[in-house]
């Protein structure tokens, strides 16, 4: 698949929480399914892993997926619900992450072991969402 560079600029971060019976390294790996490339950081408690990036190709596994799945009317629609200014977020389920499969939920209980909350900040949403999920 040719990937069409992005023309805006985005800052992606994301936050996950590492349930108890979870093994942080394989929720490490459910968040580079999705986010390749993304710095990772534990938080002090080890409760919860974050990260950010301002480089786009830590989105090219969404922007392949969403495309392989037919998801972008789904992930533009929950895109806009969830935009407040220049910012906006989407939950990912982390076992299908883990698995390598990009799946969206509407809500945090659609992810048994809870979400990946991805956030995304553009000055340009329509540019953005054109590239990432484009109609």
């Amino acid at each position: 698949m040719r990937i069409e560079p992005l023309k805006t600029s985005v800052h992606t971060s994301f936050v996950v929480e590492v349930m108890k019976t979870e093994d942080p390294q394989k929720v490490r790996r459910a968040v580079l399914n999705i986010l390749p490339g993304i710095e990772i950081k534990e938080n002090a408690s080890g409760r919860f892993l974050t990260g950010e990036s301002s480089d786009s190709r830590c989105l090219i596994a969404l922007y392949e997926q969403i495309r392989a799945r037919r998801i972008a009317g789904v992930v533009r629609r929950l895109y806009e619900e969830h935009l407040v200014g220049e910012r906006s977020w989407l939950y990912f389920n982390k076992q299908a992450a883990y698995a390598g499969s990009v799946v969206v939920c509407e809500e945090p209980s659609e992810s048994p072991l809870g979400p990946i909350k991805v956030y995304f900040e553009c000055s340009d949403k329509d540019l953005f969402l054109d590239w990432l999920a484009p109609l």
